[in-house]
């Protein structure tokens, strides 16, 4: 992947561990590059800020931030962050495992929708993830497909993983900080709970389970429940709407995974299950035999070595102004 920014770390040796090798992945305020760990020759990616936003106080924190989550969150479905130090414009960088597989947004690309078991297992994966983050103070703020990895070990086990919490909530954010980000909605438009689409700062988790509850219903019925012609509109019926049920969409999907996604996209928070447990224990029913239903979609991925794709998402923000 060519980018003229940050052109300049390639071939660099940063603070004597990592030589700085191809670019393979450029967001809207990252880029990332491959390196090579000199203490053993291992493959690691050096995430950095596009040289606009190295000033940009916000930002800053927001990457610090996310090196925090994987360093204080203990579950390997978050990518670990094994280093960090700072380029010589005073902006930090990230030494991220070097991760593989295919992302839930490409596998739904290429097979349409997801059997209800297979669904389900993905959903308490990332239900569990976020359980873990949510008991330290975190709240994601941006679960998508494209932020669900999906990968297989040598024994065809599903392996999944959660990426990039760089517009998440800290419980101890600064009170000019959550004052700051009134009015903004962070996260990707159609994955927005209610009151993250109001440009409420004081969210909790019951937002990553709207955010869960619009990737399983996405999963299972090949579509967002809020479509609109813009994002100001989107927004407004997020806010305004009562999700569709699965079932009007889709006649043939099962009547308890509709009354499980109805719960989670409930527009009162205080209407949906109370945590990320709670709903993953909810959809166990639905996945009947989850070890069976987790080895036929593992078998289904598409896993090349170091996929390129895996990466590129790590590096996304979603942040629009209300």
């Amino acid at each position: 992947m060519a980018t003229r920014e940050r052109a300049g770390l390639r071939g660099r040796v940063l603070d004597g561990r990592y030589r700085v090798g191809a670019c393979i992945g450029v967001g809207g305020t990252g880029v990332v590059f491959e390196a090579t760990r000199l203490q053993d020759g291992h493959t690691v990616v050096v995430k950095t800020m596009r040289p606009v936003f190295a000033q940009n106080a916000d930002l800053v924190r927001r990457l610090r931030r996310e090196a925090e989550v994987a360093q204080r969150v203990p579950h390997r479905g978050i990518v670990p962050v094994t280093d960090d130090g700072t380029l010589s414009d005073g902006s930090p960088y990230l030494v991220m495992k070097r991760m593989r597989g295919e992302c839930l947004a490409r596998l739904l690309l290429r097979v349409g929708t997801l059997a209800a078991p297979e669904a389900a297992a993905i959903g308490m994966r990332v239900a569990s993830i976020l359980h873990a983050a949510h008991g330290l103070g975190y709240v994601h703020r941006d679960v998508k497909p494209e932020h669900v990895l999906l990968d297989r070990d040598h024994l065809g086990h599903l392996q999944v993983s959660l990426l990039d919490f760089g517009v998440c909530a800290s419980e101890s954010a600064s009170p000019e900080e959550r004052e700051l980000e009134r009015g903004r909605v962070y996260g990707t438009p159609s994955y927005v709970s209610p009151e993250q689409a109001s440009g409420d700062p004081e969210v909790d988790g019951r937002a990553d389970v709207f955010g869960l509850g619009v990737v399983l219903f996405e999963s299972l019925v090949g579509r967002v429940p809020f479509t609109a012609s813009n994002v100001a509109a989107l927004l407004r019926r997020i806010i305004r709407e009562d999700a569709p049920r699965l079932t009007l969409v889709n006649s043939r999907v099962d009547g308890r995974a509709d009354a499980v996604i109805a719960r989670a996209l409930a527009r009162q928070r205080d209407q949906r299950f109370p945590t990320a447990r709670s709903i993953g224990r909810a959809l166990m029913p639905l996945a009947g035999d989850r070890v069976g239903a987790e080895r036929l979609l593992a078998a289904r991925l598409r896993v090349g070595a170091q996929r390129e794709d895996s990466i590129t998402t790590v590096v996304e923000r979603a942040v629009v102004a209300a």
